[in-house]
């Protein structure tokens, strides 16, 4: 909670919400992002904790981007990666804000829509400091595919 400075945190592509409860639970006010919240809206069982989650139903690759200039403290992007989004997400976040992605992993064909190595850190790396960052090769060889996990500060 402390992280995101009192702002509330983003649960891009939420899912079933597994992160944004925990987050919850910690004590941040959590914006959740879906398409679908169906799951999540079942999963919703402590009282307690759905008080601090803000559900909102959109398609992230069609629908405009509901946040303002510099009003989130943090987003957290776990198995799911659309580029297009970054740029939404610097000019949303807070300075000292914190951005988490975790890619989808390297299972069977996945590598196809990894990104490629460095990439993730070129992208980012103007805007953002990185804390962590680690990148694992995927698939085949001539792919130069990557699995990231990073941990990056807003500039």
């Amino acid at each position: 909670m402390e992280a995101s400075s009192g702002y509330p945190v983003i649960d891009v592509a939420c899912g079933a919400g597994r992160n944004a409860f925990y987050l919850a639970y910690l004590g941040c006010t959590v914006i959740c992002i879906d398409r679908d919240l169906s799951t999540l809206r079942q999963n919703l069982v402590h009282p307690e904790l759905s008080k601090r989650l803000t559900l909102i139903e959109m398609d992230l690759l069609a629908d405009p981007w509901p946040f303002q200039e510099r009003m989130i403290g943090g987003i957290v992007l776990v198995d799911f990666l659309d580029r297009s989004l970054f740029r939404f997400f610097q000019r949303s976040l807070i300075t000292g804000g914190y951005l988490l992605i975790e890619t989808i992993s390297n299972r069977g064909g996945n590598y196809l829509e990894l990104p490629k190595a460095s990439e993730l850190r070129q992208t980012l790396e103007k805007s953002f400091e990185f804390d962590a960052y680690d990148e694992r090769e995927a698939g085949p060889g001539h792919a130069n595919a990557v699995t990231v996990r990073m941990l990056a500060k807003r500039r």
